[in-house]
């Protein structure tokens, strides 16, 4: 795992801590494998709108559609601090920045465009399988109700007695 990889890691997991930004990471996931829209990172919206968004840009059109959050015109950052507090603000802010460093260092190639000029352009293939795997992951290590992980005892089949733990 690169450096990049375990920043993005560690600002969705602490996002995830929070039932609010746990939320915000499952609209995103949803919005990425259901919208159609192209996934990139390092930007909220593209002018005009635009086809293609971060992480956070799905969850925003995910929300929207379905009533999480209001549509605006432009930038949606007020819609995400009123949502999931200051605090948890500005780990949506470092979790952006944690996806631009990754991507751009990972998924980012250098071609040749029109007349030679080079061109950089997004393995969005690639990008998007990595991350509803972080996501999936990330969301998947959440401690719940019901505790952690490793503390919690295998359920029995339905049916199976218990054995007495005293031996006649």
């Amino acid at each position: 795992m690169t450096r990049e990889e375990r920043q993005v890691r560690s600002q969705l997991s602490a996002l995830a801590d929070d039932d609010k930004g746990r939320r915000l990471l499952q609209l995103a996931l949803r919005g990425i494998q259901e919208s159609g829209r192209g996934l990139t990172y390092g930007c909220w919206v593209k002018p005009g709108g635009g086809v293609s968004g971060c992480l956070f840009q799905h969850a925003y059109w995910q929300g929207v559609q379905e009533g999480v959050f209001r549509p605006v015109e432009g930038d949606p950052k007020g819609e995400f601090k009123s949502y999931v507090g200051e605090e948890d603000f500005a780990l949506v802010m470092g979790a952006i920045r944690a996806f631009d460093a990754l991507g751009k260092r990972r998924f980012r190639r250098w071609t040749r465009g029109r007349y030679g000029v080079p061109l950089h352009t997004l393995d969005e293939e690639r990008w998007r399988a990595e991350v509803e795997r972080i996501l999936v992951d990330v969301l998947a290590e959440r401690r719940d109700e019901a505790g952690d992980r490793a503390e919690r005892q295998p359920r029995r089949p339905l049916g199976a007695t218990q054995a007495s733990s005293e031996a006649p």
